[in-house]
């Protein structure tokens, strides 16, 4: 059996866990709607931003072409947009496996259970933030740097342009490697030097340059902007740090060094130090693209919404990738050790304690209605803000705030009181026309208001019942569901909605 064929296998249940298992007991982060959004944007409207016909275009989403593979699975595959997600970032995470195998080339049982189990700690991101991109991000870089590592110039020409294409800020992470890639002159002979210059020009005017000047003079044009996140990048005088660093980015990227990964670091550094001389160029490129520059560029902005520090996810593929091609061939016993003592004092522990953090918040009981609203099929609801019933259900909902309208403008009182949808959400304005045409539900807006659970003897499922039960919530909370008295579903809504705690009230 092949070496990735068999980490693969290893791979296979850990996968099965995280995106079957979990999303039965996790929500999807607040940070992943823009994605949501525009997946679903580009299967119902086809346009790219929120609002078609503004001046300013939304260009805030997290990468694009992940965005562009939900839509995929979606369109293709008529996959819910949360399902989608999870697909996408299953693929991912397998094909970063392979990946991994293809760039540490180590012959060692031990290295490649080493390499999944550090594989299995990333997925601390993914348990933190689902549908977040950052797991495809990830594997995105492993194809530039397998592409880099074995000196294909070619296929890193085109990923590096699809990892700009994914997100434009990565261009700062793959410049060192296509600068060192250069230096590979030094290693032919003077009459083989000519060639070499004029293949690889050739190479990065037409598979690099040009696109790239293309892409960024579209975004340019489209969007009024070269780079996204822009409006992250500012800094207050009194919250600047070394009179350039946002405060708050360089703290969030200083704690992930000093209490996630300093062993790997310790270890990482020290090998550098004993083996300076030794190393190739390569080595020093990988830690410049994917340790160096990503921490001063994290110290740049601000970091508010940094669930499981996905800013951080390329340090830590860094210092994973650099400890494993160190000790592939068990060259480094100082590497070896500290290695596995980040795994098992630490690692663990911080896998486990997102994974706990994210078990607390998962009683969120729109999303369950949303769950059993999903087997009735041609439904149609007016919502107004992001919720579990646009990305679980295949029914067609309407954005009463404009968020998914082509010509971005709410609806009107009166566009609201003709719709004749099954239900709305969230509305709180009573008319005469809206109590003759609906009846009004109050549900709970989390489950543990009315839910009165057993603990349960299965040792797996007490396992969830524990960690998930520890979270305080405010079991006060209500959300008003408005249903069409004369729907076709209205016996069948107003079973679901009872038994998620929903009660009939006056207007």
């Amino acid at each position: 059996m092949k070496k990735y064929q068999f980490a693969l296998l290893i791979c296979v249940p850990i996968c099965w866990f995280f995106y079957k298992l979990l999303p039965m007991y996790i929500n999807p982060a607040a940070c992943s709607t823009a994605n949501f959004i525009y997946a679903e944007n580009f299967h119902q409207l086809g346009i790219w931003c929120f609002d078609s016909f503004s001046k300013t275009r939304f260009d805030d989403c997290s990468n694009f072409l992940y965005t562009l593979s939900m839509w995929f699975f979606i369109h293709f595959f008529k996959f819910t947009v949360l399902k989608a997600s999870i697909y996408v970032n299953g693929i991912s995470i397998l094909s970063s496996v392979i990946l991994m195998h293809r760039i540490v080339a180590s012959r060692y049982v031990r290295i490649q259970l080493l390499l999944v189990g550090l594989l299995f700690l990333s997925s601390q991101i993914w348990a933190g933030v689902i549908g977040d991109e950052i797991i495809f991000q990830g594997m995105l870089w492993l194809f530039a740097i397998r592409a880099f590592w074995h000196q294909r110039y070619f296929g890193l020409m085109i990923w590096c342009v699809v990892n700009i294409i994914a997100r434009p800020d990565n261009i700062f992470m793959l410049a060192p490697m296509i600068i060192a890639s250069f230096f590979d002159v030094f290693e032919l002979k003077d009459r083989d030097k000519r060639k070499f210059w004029f293949r690889r020009l050739r190479r990065s005017l037409g598979f690099f340059i040009f696109p790239v000047i293309g892409y960024f003079t579209y975004r340019y044009f489209y969007f009024g902007k070269i780079l996204p996140f822009n409006w992250l990048h500012h800094s207050l005088e009194i919250d600047k740090k070394f009179g350039i660093f946002n405060a708050q980015g360089y703290y969030y990227s200083v704690h992930y060094l000093r209490f996630y990964v300093l062993p790997l670091i310790i270890g990482v550094a020290f090998y550098f130090l004993k083996e300076r001389k030794k190393l190739s160029l390569r080595y020093y490129t990988l830690a410049f693209s994917f340790i160096v520059i990503p921490f001063i560029y994290n110290c740049t902005f601000s970091q508010d919404d940094n669930l499981a520090f996905k800013n951080q996810y390329a340090i830590y593929l860094g210092l994973i990738l650099l400890s494993l091609l160190f000790i592939r061939d068990y060259r480094s016993i100082s590497q070896s050790i500290t290695t596995a003592f980040f795994i098992f004092f630490f690692g663990f522990k911080i896998s486990f304690g997102y994974f706990q953090k994210t078990l607390q918040t998962d009683k969120d009981n729109l999303y369950y209605i949303a769950n059993d609203l999903s087997e009735m099929h041609e439904g149609k609801a007016i919502v107004f803000y992001d919720n579990y019933l646009t990305w679980i259900t295949d029914w067609s909902s309407i954005f009463a705030s404009g968020k998914h309208s082509i010509n971005g403008k709410a609806l009107s009182e009166k566009e609201i009181e003709d719709a004749g949808v099954d239900m709305i959400i969230g509305y709180e304005k009573y008319s005469d026309v809206i109590k003759s045409k609906y009846d009004l539900f109050l549900l709970p807006s989390n489950t543990r208001a009315f839910e009165k659970e057993i603990e349960p003897e299965n040792s797996l499922d007490k396992f969830f019942y524990k960690y998930s039960h520890e979270y305080p919530v405010n079991l006060k909370l209500k959300f008003p569901v408005l249903v069409w008295k004369f729907g076709k579903n209205q016996k069948q809504i107003i079973s679901i909605l009872e038994i998620h705690g929903g009660k009939k009230s006056d207007f």
